[in-house]
């Protein structure tokens, strides 16, 4: 895809965002500056406490920032309403958490549907949307597995799965590869980078996993609550 034929997915001018822990204000973001386009896969990466994911939980919409100015798709879901925001991640974002954050008492296939589910499409539909995807991520014979019946990276790859089934514009990944192998780390970010890029959709991940660099057209590295640097690479 040329340059100019991408559009703006994410666009953060000097956001900032902090906690109260006690008497204390921790400033977590301290003016962060970040674009993101449509086909491109781009890795956050730094020291842990840096900021990270305080920075792609604001763009996603799961919190809010203080001040400055994040964009997804040149709406401002800061300004929207709760059932709006709601409704606006639902179609357009999805997020792999670290933690997985899958229903216990949903076994995969369930678990993977529940986006689909909540846009009202019909139930065997979902599922089959749903099965399409855990076959993508080598899963298909762990379909009615609850999450304690899988693997750390067995679960990560059913929220990876569960973050993709309803195609968003906009996906957010969390250390999505912490948990597995190299050989199925690869062929899960095969499947990521294909989605964002046959689709013209943007792809974050942000990472400690140096075996996966090179998936990323830029590579955005964080210190101290700011980004410091971006570098363009060769994905391959």
């Amino acid at each position: 895809m040329d340059q100019e034929d991408k559009q703006i997915a994410v666009f953060c001018k000097d956001v900032t965002k902090s906690y109260i822990t006690g008497p204390t204000r921790v400033m977590a973001l301290r003016g962060v500056d970040l674009e993101v386009r449509t086909g491109e896969l781009l890795m956050l990466v730094g020291p842990s406490g840096c900021g990270k994911t305080t920075l792609i939980s604001v763009v996603a919409g799961i919190l809010d920032h203080d001040d400055g100015e994040c964009l997804v798709f040149h709406q401002d879901l800061r300004a929207m309403g709760q059932t709006k925001k709601t409704r606006y991640r639902g179609l357009n974002v999805g997020f792999v958490f670290q933690a997985y954050n899958l229903l216990p008492t949903l076994n995969a296939l369930e678990n993977v549907s529940v986006p689909l589910l909540i846009l009202g499409i019909p139930r065997p539909e979902a599922q089959g949307k749903a099965k399409e995807i855990l076959i993508q991520v080598g899963l298909e014979d762990r379909l009615h597995a609850l999450p304690a019946q899988l693997s750390g990276g067995q679960q990560q790859r059913v929220a990876i799965a569960r973050a993709l089934v309803h195609e968003p514009r906009l996906i957010v990944c969390d250390e999505p590869t912490s948990a597995l192998d190299a050989e199925t780390g690869q062929l899960v970010m095969d499947v990521l980078r294909n989605t964002a890029l046959s689709k013209e959709r943007a792809l974050i991940i942000v990472t400690h996993d140096n075996r996966i660099f090179h998936f990323a057209e830029r590579i955005a590295r964080m210190e101290d609550g700011r980004i410091v640097s971006i570098e363009s690479q060769v994905a391959h």
